[in-house]
Parts: C-alpha cells; sequence; structure tokens
C-alpha cells in the first residue's frame, strides 16, 4: 500500500514474538543446550523450562533415539523483559512488556534482535555438526492488552467486528464475555493472519483485561536474509494495518494514533 504505516503513541502492545520453526534437529542432545547457552549468556543470563510446542500434528518434538519429548528452554535477560526460546525444530525471540521496560521499542529493533540471534543459532549449529538449519515457517506475533476500565463504554465501541443486536424480545442479555476469532490470506500465498479477541485478567491482579492477538504465520520459500527481512516486513504491516482496520476510532484516540 502506498499509505504510510499506522502509528499509536500508546499502543496497548504487551508483547511481541518473532520466530521460526525449522526441520528437527535429529542430532540434538541435552549438552548442547548448555553450549547454545554459552553463546547467548552475555544477553541472557538465566535460565527457565517450559512444556515444547507441538507441531501441526499435535505432537512434540522427540528424540528419536528414546523417543521421549524435548525441552523448550528460556533463556531470559535480567530485566525479565526479553527471552528467547529454543527447543530442536524452534526459535523465538520475544519482547513483553515488563516494570524495566514499559515502553515498546518498535518492530525494527526486535527484528534486528531476532535477526543476530538467528544467525547466533545458525552459527551453533553449524560448528556443532547438528545439519542443516532449513527454517520452514516464519512467525510474526502481536498480543495487546486492552485495560478495559480505561476505555470507552462497550467493546462494541473499540472493535468494529464485535456486534450484539439488541432488541427487547431477546430472550438473552447481551454476552459479558464477547469472543471473536478469524483467518485471512496474506497476497501471493505468503502466508496467513490469524486475529483473537478473548477476556483474560492481569497475572498476578484482578484488573480484567481483553486480550487481543494478531498472529502472521507463513511458508519458507527463500531462505536468504533478504527474503527472511521481506517477509517479517510484510507480516509486520499486516498486523499494523490489520490492527487498525479492526478496532474503532475512539480506540485510535484512546491509544494516541499519530499517523
Amino acid at each position: 500500500m502506498n499509505q504510510p504505516l499506522p502509528s499509536f503513541k500508546k499502543p496497548p502492545i504487551n508483547e511481541v514474538v518473532c520466530g521460526c520453526q525449522f526441520e528437527q534437529l535429529k542430532d540434538f542432545k541435552v549438552t548442547h543446550f548448555g553450549d547454545l547457552w554459552n553463546r547467548l549468556k552475555k544477553d541472557f543470563p538465566k535460565v527457565e523450562h517450559a512444556l515444547p510446542i507441538a507441531n501441526a500434528e499435535g505432537f512434540p518434538p522427540e528424540d528419536p533415539e528414546t523417543n521421549l519429548p524435548s525441552l523448550r528452554t528460556w533463556f531470559i535477560n535480567n530485566t525479565d523483559s526479553r527471552l528467547i526460546q529454543f527447543q530442536p525444530d524452534r526459535f523465538y525471540y520475544n519482547w513483553r512488556k515488563r516494570e524495566r521496560e514499559l515502553a515498546y521499542p518498535r518492530y525494527a529493533e526486535v527484528f534486528n534482535c531476532f535477526e543476530r540471534h538467528f544467525k547466533t543459532l545458525g552459527h551453533f549449529v553449524a560448528e556443532n555438526s547438528l545439519g542443516a538449519l532449513n527454517p520452514t515457517v516464519w512467525e510474526l506475533t502481536y498480543t495487546n492488552h486492552v485495560l478495559l476500565d480505561g476505555a470507552p463504554n462497550s467493546l462494541a465501541e473499540m472493535f468494529r467486528d464485535l456486534h450484539w443486536e439488541r432488541d427487547p424480545d431477546r430472550f438473552l442479555p447481551e454476552p459479558v464475555n464477547p469472543a471473536w476469532a478469524a483467518t485471512f490470506n496474506m497476497p501471493d500465498d505468503s502466508g496467513t493472519l490469524v486475529v483473537k479477541f478473548g477476556n483474560g485478567r492481569v497475572q498476578g491482579e484482578e484488573t480484567k483485561i481483553q486480550i487481543f492477538e494478531l498472529a502472521a504465520r507463513g511458508p519458507v520459500k527463500d531462505r536468504s536474509e533478504a527474503a527472511m527481512k521481506e517477509w517479517f516486513d510484510l507480516a509486520r504491516e499486516w498486523i499494523v494495518r490489520g490492527f487498525t482496520d479492526l478496532t474503532s476510532k475512539e480506540a485510535h484516540d484512546l491509544w494516541g494514533r499519530e499517523i
């Protein structure tokens, strides 16, 4: 599109994830986690374990010799606002809103960090003779937390496609926890944009929020750095324009739309 990308002074963004799925590293062993961490430890001194993410068929990656599920490891920075998620078939770089980093650093910085650390992963795979690093799916996800206490009178005033037809003859009252989801095809078979609205609470608090997630996923057709950046830039454009298209002018005023 020729028009400039929309921009907001106070976007409700809570987390951004850049990442990819790749062909499972069959020769990856538990000891390799330590080598990978040594390469990342300067920026990510803390480590946590997490349940592995399942593939499209519903199965987590398994060790081919034992058939035991592989670990997913989080490498976390000192402010708890940046982390790398790794398992033998996935790599993600997260920025998340935390008390010591409340301001979103913007897409360019998040993508550059992902790109830099993804190169570190490539060097690690090559130097440990773990085979080729073959990305299969790119992913970019924006998660927004909309505080309902500071919102307009109703969600319908914020999200253009959330509608409830009020009629005195209806049996059901207006819903208190509306949800909505849709999938949009991106151009030239480059992937899909999946959008979800749902209700939740701030972790450790009683504050009610609306969780507004936009996730772009697409097949890796070209593994070059230029093609990777082109895909992520397209995904970012679809997420930002999609976010703007699905929300109202009243919401844009609340979030300080600049462009």
